[in-house]
C-alpha cells in the first residue's frame, strides 16, 4: 500500500510539473506571435519612426484631408476583399471610439477599393475621416501600401510613430505616447 501512495503522489507531482512547463510554453508562443504579426506589419506600410510624405485627399464626406492638417492621428487601412479586414474591422472601430475619447486624436481610415466597400465605409463613417481610393490612390502611395489590413499612429509632427497588423496592439503604443 505505501507503494501505491507513493506512485500517485509521484504521478500527481510529475502532472503539476507538466501543467507549468506547458503554461511556460505557451506564453512564449504568444509572445512569438506579437513579435511576428508586428514584423509582418512592417513590410506593410512604411516603417515606424518614418515621416509620412506629403498627401492630399477627399473623404467620403467632402472634406480635403492633408498630412499637415492630420495633427495626431490613428489611421487603418482595409481593402473590401480581404477576410483579415472584415475580422479587425470592429476591433478597430471599437478601438477608434477609445482613443478619440481618451485622447482626442483624430481617426483616419482608407478603403481601397469601390462599390464593394460600402458596409466597410459604413461602420468605418461613424468613428472616423474615411477615404476611398484605388489601391494606387494618394493615401496608398504616400504609405507604401503593400498589403491589408494595417493600422498606424501619426505624431503631431507628421511622423508615423508606430504601426500594427492588429489595431488592439496600438493602444499601449497611444498611451506611450500620450
Amino acid at each position: 500500500m505505501p507503494f501505491l501512495v507513493t506512485a500517485v503522489v509521484l504521478i500527481a507531482v510529475l502532472c503539476l510539473l507538466n501543467l507549468l512547463l506547458t503554461f511556460g510554453v505557451i506564453r512564449k508562443l504568444r509572445a512569438q506571435a506579437d513579435e511576428k504579426a508586428d514584423r509582418v506589419a512592417d513590410g506593410l506600410v512604411i516603417p515606424a519612426g518614418s515621416a509620412v510624405p506629403g498627401f492630399s485627399a477627399v473623404t467620403t464626406a467632402g472634406e480635403r484631408i492633408t498630412r499637415e492638417g492630420l495633427g495626431e492621428t490613428m489611421l487603418g487601412f482595409f481593402s473590401p476583399d480581404c477576410r483579415a479586414c472584415k475580422e479587425r474591422l470592429p476591433l478597430f472601430v471599437e478601438q477608434a471610439r477609445t482613443t478619440a475619447r481618451a485622447t482626442g486624436r483624430s481617426v483616419l481610415a482608407v478603403v481601397h477599393g469601390t462599390d464593394e466597400a460600402r458596409e466597410q465605409v459604413a461602420a468605418l463613417s461613424e468613428v472616423a475621416h474615411v477615404v476611398v481610393e484605388p489601391g494606387d490612390g494618394p493615401l496608398g502611395e504616400a504609405f507604401d501600401i503593400t498589403g491589408y489590413p494595417v493600422f498606424g499612429l501619426i505624431t503631431v509632427d507628421g511622423t508615423l510613430s508606430a504601426t500594427a497588423f492588429d489595431p488592439g496592439r496600438l493602444s499601449a503604443t497611444s498611451k506611450a505616447t500620450v
